[in-house]
């Protein structure tokens, strides 16, 4: 287990004497950490995840958080424990969130458990960090009937003209596409999500060969910008009729930051070929 600089005294002692009968030692152990600390990433706010320990005098647990990986850690807030006679399996949330809370910053969190006797674990060994990235909705038009809402800019947060874009939609024979707006600019239709949270890291490989993809409701896709940042966008709705598709999207503005991109120093751009962006080789292959 990687350990942490404590940032607090701990009771002395491993074992701490409870009581005693006879010959025979009570003892109260100190509980053990929280296991699986898990994180998801949202806008101005992290979302923490935890697994309580299978110990029935588990009071609280004390969530702590650093701008490095293993020193300074700090206490943020406490989440009151569950009572657990029967030793179940709990999971936990904490949401961390506020003004000392910023996009593009990253932060490291721990999680420690308190039990009856004011006794406190170790702080929990996963290495949990997490980059608040800003989020929003955003309609896209056809690039033909309405060219300057067709284009999404993700470092500007507005709807511009595909020239300019990073990504946009167009249509062909009744099919919307998405778009990469430069042939420095990769997609990957990622599949169908449940939750636009299901997507959380970009993929290694299988950026699309073709610069664009069809857009399926349901589907999300990530991009790689030709700045070097991440994003994803859900498809939540297409309007035929009014020729306009409603996204969700996020946006990473740390350059290659890790909850968008696996952590790889050999994440390299692919190499695209004469036909990358070219308009007349699409074609439906998704009904």
């Amino acid at each position: 287990m990687k350990s942490k600089l404590f940032p607090i005294l701990v009771m002395v002692g491993l074992l701490t004497l409870v009581g005693c009968e006879d010959d025979n030692c009570i003892f109260n152990p100190v509980p053990a950490a929280p296991q699986g600390v898990f994180s998801i990433t949202g806008d101005g706010a992290v979302y923490l995840y935890w697994y309580g320990p299978y110990e029935a005098d588990i009071v609280e647990f004390i969530i702590w958080r650093s701008d490095e990986p293993v020193h300074n850690y700090r206490e943020i807030g406490r989440r009151a424990a569950e009572a657990n006679p029967s030793l179940d399996l709990i999971i936990y949330e904490y949401v961390d969130e506020g003004t000392d809370v910023r996009n593009g910053k990253t932060y490291y969190y721990a999680v420690s458990t308190v039990d009856a006797a004011g006794q406190v674990s170790d702080l929990s060994a996963e290495e949990v960090f997490d980059t608040p990235r800003p989020e929003d909705e955003v309609v896209l038009y056809d690039s033909v009937s309405a060219p300057g809402l067709s284009g999404w800019h993700f470092s500007s947060y507005s709807r511009i003209d595909p020239s300019h874009a990073d990504v946009f939609v167009d249509t062909v024979d009744g099919i919307f596409y998405l778009n990469a707006g430069n042939e420095n600019t990769d997609l990957q239709d990622m599949g169908y999500t449940e939750t636009f949270d299901d997507i959380g890291w970009a993929p290694q490989n299988g950026w699309s060969e073709n610069g664009w993809a069809e857009i399926i409701p349901g589907h999300t896709y990530v991009i790689w910008t030709d700045d070097l940042r991440f994003a994803k966008m859900r498809v939540e709705s297409i309007h035929y009729d009014d020729g306009f598709v409603l996204f969700r999207w996020a946006y990473q503005t740390a350059p290659d930051n890790p909850e968008l991109a696996p952590r790889s120093d050999g994440l390299e751009k692919p190499v695209h070929g004469p036909e990358y962006l070219r308009k007349d080789n699409k074609s439906t292959t998704l009904k």
